[in-house]
């Protein structure tokens, strides 16, 4: 049984499947390949992506080139990450197997509709790692439609987000354990990263902005942009952004929640990641996660981007401090990957995992990298947009 509670890009260690077979892992691409074009012979199961790449990659020996982009094999079996490890976009007990049925015919979504209706958005902007809220100043949060080249549309609503704006009762109770739970309840506020102990007055939490937007179109592929005082905050654009009328809560909104980066952390987590350096003036990075049809956390599945990042990296599994952890070659419970300093302009990202003895791809999607900002890309397989034509 999934929990789906509400979207974020949260973030222990995932409890790595058993290993797949070294001498039979590359199944036929014609066996039980349904998902559309099979990527002209890629060993990769229910790609969905045109057959013909923009940009073609040049792949190392050993990767898998799947929808025009260079992957490293899967070696561990991938699972779905359990509540309790994570508690967002988790599986309740018993876990079940990857759902990938939005990657075959029978079960893709429906196309968009010509004329679709639209929802009322509202929810929170919280922080990855680390970052002040109360002196970081508000938020602005913007929807745009996404344009045919993955960059921004139309500005659709727009919203200052503020923090005195947030109360309990405007939003859904959020899925808390621990200390979170007990220090920091309810849906503004958090707790701290590096809270070992806390009691509600111990000043361990964090407040967390609230914003609402109106009129906003299902089905259609949105842009979602956060961003604030340059000296404390960093841009950031979430792009695969769809909102469907069944998403709607009783309160008759849908609730998201999106996130901002601190300057401190655009600066370390390349350093951990490897880049000392960090990210050049003038370029971007793309991270996000792997989810399977049901929209849960997906563990040792491998991500590729093209055009090939700098630095690429994997993450700690710790929700509350997410870091790169440089050992790992798939993703960690939390799901995370990012691809650190690439040129503005156009990038794909896709996924792949190792089910049974098979390699599935799980998803692929286009979008813009922003210069020096943080585009947000997490793969949910097929989306309504990418729905093959017969």
């Amino acid at each position: 049984m999934k929990r789906l509670t509400w979207p974020v890009l949260g973030l222990a260690l995932a409890l790595a499947g058993s290993c797949g077979d070294d001498d039979d892992t590359t199944p036929d691409a014609d066996a039980g390949d349904t998902g559309g074009d099979d990527g002209g012979g890629s060993g990769v199961l229910y790609e969905t992506c045109p057959s013909t790449c923009a940009v073609p990659p040049t792949c190392r020996a050993g990767q898998l080139q799947t929808c025009c982009v260079c992957v490293d094999p899967p070696i561990a079996q991938a699972g779905r990450t359990a509540c309790g490890i994570m508690s967002e976009y988790c599986d309740e007990a018993p876990v079940d197997p990857l759902n990938t049925a939005c990657l075959q015919p029978s079960g893709f979504p429906d196309p968009p509709p010509t004329d679709p209706p639209t929802v009322n958005v509202r929810g929170v902007v919280d922080v990855y790692g680390n970052g002040n809220t109360v002196a970081g100043g508000d938020i602005t949060v913007e929807f745009y439609r996404m344009a045919e080249d993955g960059s921004l549309g139309a500005l659709l609503d727009t919203s200052v987000a503020t923090l005195a704006a947030c109360e309990d009762s405007l939003l859904p109770t959020p899925f808390e354990t621990g200390l979170e739970a007990t220090c920091c309840p309810g849906p503004c506020q958090e707790l701290m990263p590096d809270t070992d102990d806390c009691t509600p007055t111990s000043g361990d939490c964090r407040a967390l902005w609230y914003y609402e937007v109106t009129e906003i179109p299902t089905s259609t592929p949105l842009i979602l942009h956060t961003s604030g005082n340059a000296a404390y905050w960093k841009d950031l654009y979430y792009s695969n952004v769809f909102y469907f009328p069944e998403d709607e809560t009783p309160g008759g909104y849908v609730f998201y929640r999106a996130k901002t980066l601190s300057v401190d952390d655009w600066r370390a987590i390349p350093a951990t990641a490897g880049d000392f350096d960090g990210i050049a003036a003038g370029q971007g990075a793309i991270a996000g996660e792997i989810h399977d049809c049901d929209n849960v956390k997906v563990y040792n599945a491998t991500v590729g981007v093209n055009p090939t990042a700098n630095t690429f990296a994997y993450f700690n599994g710790v929700e509350e401090k997410p870091y790169p952890d440089t050992l790992r070659t798939s993703t960690n419970s939390d799901s995370l990957y990012a691809a650190l300093e690439l040129a503005p302009g156009l990038a794909r990202v896709s996924a792949v995992a190792l089910i049974g003895d098979d390699y599935v791809n799980l998803g692929w999607w286009d979008a813009y990298v922003f210069p020096d900002a943080l585009t947000v890309v997490t793969i949910r397989g097929t989306r309504p947009t990418q729905v093959p034509t017969p």
